[in-house]
């Protein structure tokens, strides 16, 4: 008899985002919102597009379809209502899973369903509490529920992913900022690098000049070109003189008259920015044809 292997049954698992957590209703106001959303829509979709022919099945009746329609919106309201502000409190904080809130979706449409069918046949005598008539009443009202709700948690959906970029994006313009420190390293100034323009050295301060909009601004701080040199290093700054310290990305003229070399940085072409002997190399590098 030959031997068989036999390999342990792999266990289930769920798409990953049937682990995830469910957060788009955390919110109170989201809450309000989706049954607001749901009960105006549904109301306007009954009433525009009568689903089901439901304009037929009350005429002649005691409220006019347009009272019955207010009020099976209403219904649904309050079934929403009771489902997010009364039963999602027993749940306590931690938030549902995906697959545990359509799980919690399914049982609010059971709910609605409920207060609808006690409310319509409570308002029509030929009507009777019973099995039958409250699956009619669930499938009408899974029917118009269900596109308002996946309205609703689409845009809810498309919201925190607006505000998710938008965050990412604030981090990113963060992470890459200079953050410009006194003699006593203490935080003084942050900006973008293409902000910078210019640093200029004044006795035990150093002047930075930079791009606000359309105008140049300036900021003074205690401090040396010296020390700033160091904490600018790799991020595109080189100094051009003992006083000076520009942005290499923003120098628009490099040329040679009788004085020696000089530079314009781009914004303040009326300044004329020296270029000392000691560095000079690093300008005839980047400026100097290949020959």
């Amino acid at each position: 008899m030959k031997n068989t292997l036999t390999l342990p049954a792999a266990p289930l698992q769920h798409p990953a985002w049937a682990s995830a957590p469910f957060t788009l209703l955390q919110p109170l106001r989201s809450r309000a919102l989706l049954i607001l959303f749901c009960g105006a829509f549904s109301f306007l979709f009954m009433y525009i597009f009568s689903p089901f022919n439901m304009n037929q099945w009350y005429k002649g009746g005691p409220q006019p379809v347009t009272g019955v329609f207010g009020i099976f919106s209403l219904c649904g309201m309050t079934g929403l209502a009771i489902s997010q502000f009364g039963l999602m409190r027993l749940k306590g904080r931690k938030p549902f899973t995906c697959l545990q809130y359509a799980a919690w979706l399914a049982g609010e449409v059971l709910l609605v369903a409920l207060v609808v069918n006690i409310v319509n046949v409570s308002m029509h005598d030929y009507l009777q509490y019973s099995w039958l008539e409250y699956t009619d009443t669930l499938k009408f009202t899974f029917g118009v529920m269900a596109l308002p709700y996946a309205i609703a948690l689409l845009w809810f959906y498309n919201r925190a992913k607006v505000a998710e970029l938008a965050q990412r994006a604030r981090q990113q313009e963060k992470d890459t900022c200079l953050h410009i420190s006194d003699e006593y390293g203490k935080l003084a100034f942050s900006l973008q690098p293409e902000q910078l323009l210019l640093l200029k050295a004044e006795d035990n301060y150093v002047q930075l000049f930079y791009r606000h909009g359309h105008t140049v601004r300036k900021e003074l701080i205690r401090n040396s070109l010296k020390k700033l040199d160091g904490q600018l290093a790799g991020q595109g700054f080189v100094r051009a003189h003992r006083s000076y310290m520009v942005n290499l990305s923003k120098v628009i003229l490099f040329r040679k008259n009788a004085k020696g070399y000089y530079l314009q940085v781009d914004g303040m072409e009326e300044v004329t920015v020296p270029v000392s002997v000691s560095y000079l190399p690093a300008f005839l590098q980047r400026f100097t044809p290949p020959g």
